[in-house]
């Protein structure tokens, strides 16, 4: 792994909106503390030393305070992939990119290989390691994976100075954000709501998380989305 890959951020913080959620992340956090994982609890005057620009005043979920976990952080998707990519032929796995998988070869009951974009290729065990289309390459060799795909949609903006080193989490509306390292405000929420295997966003979801965002940072009102 490309361990250059990870983010530097001070942790993970669950903000929590009322007394009652406030007792849930308690106990959430005393059984990380039991299982080893570190935890603490913050005030709200520690959340403005660490998020100074949240919404404190005018907020539609008064912010009580949250759960930090400081080992928490993120790191890239794709440098992952690649890490995983790097060590699988270093380990003499061969990748072949393009190679689109249209079926499987069976026979006498057993699958002993799958029919390539390039050609059939054939071995002694097969696997599915495809995320979300496990259920898709299921149905192709002929059997159903009680399985169902949602699609997860994100965003990004332009790129700013330095200001966010906590990724957040905002229980009120779902909404999670992080500074990327290269600047950008990495913004997410929830899945949808109907499963779909479409790659491409839709302005409904991306109203709730940009005005998610908002209610927590009103000051990146003005920011652009890139992407």
């Amino acid at each position: 792994f490309n361990y250059n890959a990870m983010v530097s951020q001070r942790g993970v913080i669950n903000l929590f909106h009322s007394d009652g959620q406030r007792d849930t992340y308690a106990r959430r956090g005393n059984a990380a503390l039991l299982e080893g994982a570190d935890a603490e609890l913050l005030s709200p005057e520690q959340l403005k030393e660490m998020a100074p620009f949240l919404n404190f005043k005018h907020a539609r979920f008064p912010i009580f305070g949250g759960l930090l976990q400081r080992r928490g952080g993120t790191a890239r998707h794709d440098a992952v992939a690649w890490g995983y990519a790097r060590a699988a032929s270093v380990a003499g796995v061969d990748i072949v990119q393009n190679c689109e998988v249209q079926g499987f070869l069976i026979e006498g009951g057993r699958c002993v290989g799958v029919e390539t974009a390039q050609g059939p290729v054939r071995a002694g065990a097969i696997g599915l390691a495809v995320a979300g289309h496990s259920s898709v390459l299921a149905a192709k060799a002929g059997f159903e994976l009680p399985v169902r795909s949602y699609a997860l949609q994100a965003m990004v903006s332009e790129p700013i100075k330095p200001c966010l080193d906590t990724i957040l989490l905002y229980p009120g509306t779902g909404t999670y954000v992080n500074q990327s390292d290269k600047g950008e405000l990495v913004i997410g929420g929830g899945l949808d709501r109907m499963p779909s295997y479409a790659q491409r966003g839709n302005p409904p979801v991306q109203e709730t998380i940009i005005s998610g965002l908002l209610e927590m940072f009103p000051s990146f009102g003005q920011l652009k989305l890139l992407r």
